[in-house]
């Protein structure tokens, strides 16, 4: 069972398109899509692109991270059709807008309606990042939400993954790129 829905997140203030005099409204291209995915256990969430998601978008971000076969619980989005036409998954979807009524306890897309939840205050908690690197702040939200839960664990990990990294910098590059 694999739930998938995409949040939005602004660009920049000084990056917002102003059309005679008016900033854009909705999902504009002035909104990055984050497309996420929640199996009650792992989550995986990638930057789609600006705007409103389209089959492409979604096909590029899901295709490679949900088993074929799988099924498919979403809301309503025309672009999560291509999922489950190429890798034949069940589907249950419901309208979001009928479901914004619901207590959290009986809306059946709560376990990803948290996820995006989630992942928004976490990046609204780092407001000055710069969006270029939105990617890397996806990332680190899925490594910290993901198992295993024991942060000694996590903490190993990322030791194990800094140790065995093999790249090195020489003393003259490092100071060479800086001039």
């Amino acid at each position: 069972m694999v739930y998938i829905n995409e949040t939005f997140y602004p660009v920049v203030e000084s990056d917002k398109t102003v059309k005679d005099g008016k900033k854009l409204r909705g999902l504009s291209k002035d909104q990055i899509c984050i497309g996420i995915a929640y199996d009650g256990n792992h989550v995986y969430a990638h930057v789609e692109g600006f705007g409103k998601t389209c089959q492409k978008k979604t096909k590029d971000t899901f295709i490679n991270h949900i088993k074929p076969g799988s099924h498919l619980i979403h809301d309503k989005e025309k672009s999560h059709k291509i999922l489950i036409k190429e890798l034949k998954l069940s589907d249950e979807s419901y309208d979001a807008n009928k479901l914004k009524k619901c207590k959290d306890k009986d809306n059946p897309l709560n376990p990803i309606n948290r996820q995006c939840y989630l992942l928004k205050r976490f990046l609204r908690s780092h407001p000055g990042f710069s969006r270029d690197d939105i990617q890397h702040y996806i990332n680190l939200y899925c490594f910290i939400s993901n198992p295993p839960a024991d942060k000694l664990e996590k903490v190993e990990m990322v030791l194990n993954s800094a140790i065995h990294l093999t790249k090195s910098l020489r003393y003259r590059d490092f100071y060479a790129s800086k001039s």
